[in-house]
Order: structure tokens, then C-alpha cells, then sequence
């Protein structure tokens, strides 16, 4: 399965993570913060560079909803 992100969505805004760093606690995509609690939209580049995304723009740039 492929999973594409919308029409409108820019690569060049992803802040991605350092393959060693503690995971982000802001959304990669519009800085909104992410709780700790939460398990977020998260995709990896085979560098093992990580985006994490808020629940708001994984459903906005995704397609994916909470249930």
C-alpha cells in the first residue's frame, strides 16, 4: 500500500529529525504541538531521518482520522 499525501503539500516544510534524537514534540509540518500521550502520524526516510505529524495535518495532508 501507498500512501501519498495531498495535492498542496510541500516536502520543503517538513522539519525532519535526526535519526539519534529524542522524538519531536512538535508536528514536523505546522509546529503544533504534539502530547505525550499521543501516538502521531510518523513516517521515516531510509536515512532513518523522521517527520511526526499532528493529528490535524495527518488528517489534512493524509487522509488519516482518528477513531
Amino acid at each position: 500500500m501507498k500512501i501519498l499525501p495531498a495535492p498542496g503539500f510541500n516536502w520543503k516544510h517538513v522539519s525532519w529529525g535526526h535519526p539519534e534524537s529524542p522524538p519531536s514534540v512538535l508536528c514536523c509540518y505546522c509546529s503544533a504541538g504534539i502530547a505525550e500521550q499521543d501516538i502521531p502520524f510518523t513516517i521515516a526516510r531510509p536515512d532513518g531521518h523522521v517527520a511526526r505529524f499532528c493529528d490535524a495535518c495527518a488528517e489534512r495532508w493524509w487522509g488519516l482520522k482518528e477513531t
